[in-house]
């Protein structure tokens, strides 16, 4: 996903979107070329190195990154 959005990029999130799931949708928006990856549950979010939930408040939180899934061997 880095390819398409970058590897960070700072974006205004209004109060009333303030959440994970909010900014998935402010950042599809901003970059339809993403969408897909966006809407993926296993792209996970985290703030602060924890992993959270789409309902988890972002209101304050200077960065949110995300990850795709890994795999091991």
């Amino acid at each position: 996903m880095g390819d398409v959005i970058g590897r960070e990029v700072e974006i205004e999130i209004p109060a009333s979107t303030a959440t994970v799931a909010g900014l998935r949708r402010l950042l599809a928006e901003h970059f339809p070329a993403a969408a897909g990856a966006l809407g993926e549950a296993r792209l996970r979010a985290c703030i602060a190195d924890a992993m959270v939930n789409d309902s988890h408040s972002i209101a304050g939180v200077e960065r949110v990154e995300f990850f795709p899934p890994l795999s091991g061997g």
